[in-house]
């Protein structure tokens, strides 16, 4: 039997690469959670989601500390994603554990795809902060979008870089820390969530986790400057095409 203990050095390593890349740690956590840990889908959910809110918090400090985030654009997309937030966790309560795990793999396969054809490049061109006239087109989606951080713990991030980087012409820098620090609001506000509709984590689990992900939280931001961020992105796509299979592959 794999002892809980495994989910610190794991929180390490998935908070530095979420913080680096500026992703949610969901799509990682979830396949852990469920495939190697083997907990009930909906306690997994709530799991992540607390996990997520301490290693995205350390993050979001970091890039605060650092004068990165747009404190404005990141405020704006809290409120248009608590509706979704709220649907999403009331949506977790009626589905299948088979269908979550499907929904995941699914969600993993179309991430993945995402990364690949968007091409996102990462330089540093850009506006430290968003124009609003940039932003409000995109809000309605982001809502929607947001429907599935409460559903699955799978945070925004991984679709809101290429449109703060791509759509509202925020420099990398700026796009990462504000997505970060986006995830930390949405991951904390679909736990409270949970927590009031009686879902009950697995606190083995968090306590093991969240000294990792604090720890990671910290690294990712100092190693931005300092590592190829092109390879870990092929590394991510990779990692999340096979646990996207593996998901899909055991949900028949």
């Amino acid at each position: 039997m794999i002892s809980f203990s495994i989910a610190l050095p794991i929180g390490v390593m998935i908070a530095t690469v979420s913080s680096i890349v500026g992703i949610g740690g969901g799509i990682l956590w979830m396949p852990f959670l469920l495939v190697v840990l083997k907990l009930d889908p909906e306690a997994a959910v709530l799991t992540s989601l607390m996990i997520q809110s301490c290693g995205m918090s350390s993050g979001s400090l970091a890039y605060i500390r650092r004068r990165q985030v747009d404190f404005r654009l990141a405020l704006l997309i809290l409120a248009v994603t608590v509706p979704g937030i709220l649907a999403g966790s009331f949506i977790t309560r009626t589905i299948s554990p088979t269908h979550i795990r499907m929904l995941i793999g699914l969600l993993a396969m179309t991430t993945a795809f995402l990364f690949v054809s968007l091409n996102q490049k990462y330089d540093n061109q850009g506006r430290r902060r968003a124009e609003m006239n940039r932003v409000r087109p995109y809000m309605p989606l982001l809502s929607l979008m947001s429907i599935v951080s409460g559903m699955l713990s799978i945070s925004i991030g991984e679709w809101i870089i290429p449109l703060m980087h791509g759509k509202m012409n925020l420099k990398m820098s700026t796009a990462i820390a504000t997505s970060i620090t986006t995830i930390a609001g949405v991951c904390l506000l679909g736990s409270i969530t949970h927590l009031l509709l009686g879902s009950r984590p697995h606190w083995q689990t968090i306590a093991w986790a969240v000294p990792g992900v604090l720890i990671g939280g910290q690294i990712g931001p100092r190693l931005t400057e300092k590592i190829n961020e092109r390879v870990l992105k092929d590394l991510f796509i990779f990692l999340l095409t096979l646990v996207g299979i593996h998901l899909i592959y055991n949900a028949f």
